[in-house]
């Protein structure tokens, strides 16, 4: 008696059963992922955004001469003209008085994107 070779009909439908719960779950978090795509875009653009505006007021150092954060005054929410939030966005800048050890030569700079995304992002700066 010859050995038949191939599979048998229970195996073939087990076969069929896996891959079928393999590709529901691969296309149901497909389908999650992109639709959750445009908040992610929108969240990423909010923090762009936030991050130009604080790099440049680190960047105030550099253009002080060595004076530290002279141009940065706390409190204040007062938005400078380089930071600009897109359409859709709105943009606000918290400059708060820190005080660390009995030093009170530093500010808290929070900078708020609100809008399509959200974001928010903070420094502690100092004045050395």
């Amino acid at each position: 008696m010859k050995k038949q070779v191939g599979f048998t009909l229970i195996e073939v439908l087990l076969l069929i059963i896996v891959s079928s719960i393999l590709a529901m779950t691969i296309l149901l978090s497909l389908q999650t992922a992109t639709k959750n795509m445009p908040n992610q875009l929108y969240n990423m653009t909010a923090t762009q955004t936030a991050k130009l505006c604080l790099e440049w007021f680190v960047g105030q150092r550099r253009l002080q001469w060595g004076n530290g954060y002279l141009s940065v005054t706390c409190p204040s929410t007062a938005v400078p003209f380089t930071c600009v939030a897109p359409s859709g966005y709105t943009l606000s800048v918290d400059i708060a008085c820190t005080t660390i050890n009995s030093d009170a030569n530093y500010k808290t700079i929070t900078i708020t994107v609100t809008g399509s995304g959200n974001a928010t992002l903070s420094a502690l700066i100092a004045n050395y």
